[in-house]
């Protein structure tokens, strides 16, 4: 029986070490009373992490152990720091701050008592509205209106502009213009740009104080500053690429020496030969006009007397060359190159009597497209009247064939021999169907004044 007592007795003591062997062993001199604490721990996030404007942003996070967390921040260029609030963490850790924030800012939350901290950034985003629109004459307008903390100030800024043809490559034309101050909160940058019909791209940047307190997600390439880029679609002007085809390949097959230009209704020019000169005959009589009425403008009469429309009207209504003669002695060849110069011409001279100045296709196009701006304002109507009224046995050309089809035309003739046959010109602007546009058409070396005609009427038809 002590057998069996005593082997029962070491079964419980190796139970007893077995279960001792699981325990983890302690460290020397280390007792269960001093077991390590954890050390702090703190994590921080923002929701949202961009936002557009000063709208409210979430910054929450989890703390251990739980206890009072201060919440600072530092707004761009972050040079110094300010505390928001300060608030206590809940029983499981976690905290919330609500903030808006105007600019990009940094915020951190430090857990109080400690060196425990976690920074989050939190990007702002500028609100801003583009508007990209087509103007007339064939120009790219842009508006951006930029929102921003009022302290920035943006205004009165020199900015320049790039703008391409296509979808991408290239910017071959840049503009240089300022930015406008519309209140303590808004900057307008605003410009345009003459460019060819079909698509362009556009880009600009902008270098001011405190470009990069505004986060810039769709900036430029290559700007170190903000900027703003985009994409646009002028309109083709009438008459249209096919029709100057039309008409090019038209003149291709008429005799003589011919040019034709056009401006068309969005104030580009095109043409054949449009740049090669011509002795005007009596086309340089509507230049001649505009130079008269000038002169009585700068002389102070506002009207036309009787004694200046006695040699005007039949200068125009019936291509008179004595009443011609007679207003180049008054107005000389110094007035018809201020209004070469007024008109920007570049092919223009003059050697001579009037009737032997040298004119192009392109100049003349341009100067009856321009014609009511170039004439003062108070002799628009004369003008306009003595042009679009010409004797009926010398409107062929181009008003017999635009006049049926609904336009108004404002136009001048010429013609005479020269060493080269027979010359016949005519320049036309033509108003109708809410357009503008004008067309110049050049011939020497006609066979006669009847073919001559014949190619000026085939190219209009064409073009129109």
């Amino acid at each position: 029986m002590l057998r069996r007592v005593f082997a029962a007795g070491l079964g419980s003591i190796a139970a007893v070490a077995l279960a001792g062997s699981q325990w983890p062993a302690l460290a020397q001199g280390e007792t269960a009373s001093t077991a390590p604490t954890p050390p702090p721990s703190l994590a921080l996030k923002a929701t949202p992490a961009t936002v557009i404007g000063a709208h409210p942003v979430q910054i929450t996070g989890t703390t251990t152990p739980n206890g009072q967390v201060q919440l600072f921040k530092s707004a761009y260029p972050f040079r110094s720091s300010s505390l928001v609030r300060t608030t206590t963490a809940a029983a499981d850790g976690t905290f919330a701050f609500s903030v808006h924030p105007d600019r990009v800012t940094q915020y951190k939350a430090l857990l109080a008592g400690t060196s425990t901290a976690q920074t989050v950034t939190v990007k702002v985003v500028g609100r801003t509205t583009i508007k990209v629109k087509a103007l007339p004459l064939g120009r790219a307008g842009i508006k951006i209106v930029l929102f921003h903390p009022r302290d920035l100030r943006w205004g009165d800024t020199k900015v320049r502009w790039y703008f391409g043809h296509g979808r991408k490559g290239h910017f071959n034309v840049t503009v240089n213009a300022k930015t406008k101050k519309l209140s303590p909160y808004a900057t307008l940058l605003a410009t345009s740009a003459t460019l060819p019909a079909g698509r362009f791209h556009w880009r600009v940047c902008l270098h001011v104080p405190g470009d990069h307190a505004l986060a810039d997600p769709r900036n430029p390439v290559g700007c170190k500053g903000m900027g703003f880029w985009g994409r646009g679609r002028l309109p083709e002007g009438y008459p249209g690429s096919a029709a100057i085809a039309r008409a090019a390949r038209y003149l291709g097959s008429r005799a003589g020496r011919t040019a034709f230009a056009v401006v068309d209704s969005e104030g580009r020019e095109s043409g054949v030969h449009e740049d090669w000169t011509f002795v005007s005959a009596s086309v340089v009589k509507a230049m001649l006009l505009v130079a008269y009425l000038r002169r009585l403008h700068d002389r102070g009469q506002h009207t036309v007397d009787s004694y200046s429309n006695s040699f005007l009207y039949p200068m125009i209504h019936v291509s008179d060359n004595s009443a011609a003669t007679q207003t180049w002695s008054i107005v000389g060849d110094s007035g018809l190159y201020a209004v070469a110069h007024a008109a920007g011409m570049q092919d223009f001279s003059i050697v001579g009597i009037w009737a032997n100045a040298q004119i192009s296709a392109y100049d003349q196009a341009k100067f009856f497209f321009e014609m009511d701006s170039l004439i003062p304002r108070e002799f628009v109507g004369y003008a306009r009247n003595l042009l679009s009224t010409i004797a009926g046995y010398e409107s062929w050309g181009i008003p017999a064939i635009a006049r049926p089809k609904g336009y108004q035309v404002f136009f001048k003739g010429g013609w005479r021999g020269t060493g080269l046959g027979q010359l016949v010109h005519q320049i036309g602007r033509l108003e109708g169907h809410k357009r503008t546009f004008s067309i110049a058409v050049m011939t020497d070396g006609d066979p006669s004044m009847g073919y001559g005609i014949d190619t000026i009427q085939g190219i209009t038809a064409a073009l129109l």
